[in-house]
């Protein structure tokens, strides 16, 4: 057996450190697992100056995947990993539908719409892979600070 011993510095420096922070958890495709995959978010990030987008980008790619793919169905589900680094990291995986994620303009009479667009426009960056058979992986890179993308 291996023995940890103790890092110096306070327990803020070794929860804080440089290294990655990784964290993966699964929801049933219910509608109010969305504010669950919210929580999960707020709960990892208090404190941070980026909490605010982040909390946004698990809720709008979360509620997207009921939306849009068969992770609402009986059965279905979504996940989400999020990775504390600089950028951060934020993804949900869906269970696949008849469509491929993709962002476009909104249409400004439209009622929705604007999600992927919106995240899009504040994000250092964002990304879809996977195909409509086996499910999307939706992904957003935030800056730790908290700075939008422009």
């Amino acid at each position: 057996m291996v023995r940890l011993t103790c890092p110096p510095g306070s327990a803020a420096d070794f929860l804080w450190a440089p290294d990655e922070m990784r964290w993966r958890r699964a929801f049933c495709g219910r509608p109010e697992q969305v504010a669950e995959a919210r929580g999960f978010a707020r709960t990892l990030f208090a404190g941070a100056e980026c909490l605010d987008l982040v909390e946004f980008a698990v809720g709008e790619l979360a509620a997207n995947t009921l939306r849009h793919t068969r992770s609402s169905e009986d059965g279905g589900w979504f996940g989400v990993e999020l990775v504390y680094d600089d950028p951060v990291y934020v993804a949900v995986t869906d269970n696949g539908g008849t469509s491929v994620p993709a962002v476009e303009e909104p249409d400004v009479w439209a009622e929705s719409g604007r999600g992927l667009w919106s995240l899009s426009q504040l994000a250092a960056g964002l990304g879809v892979q996977g195909c409509q058979r086996t499910g999307h992986l939706v992904w957003v890179e935030i800056r730790l600070g908290g700075a939008f993308a422009g």
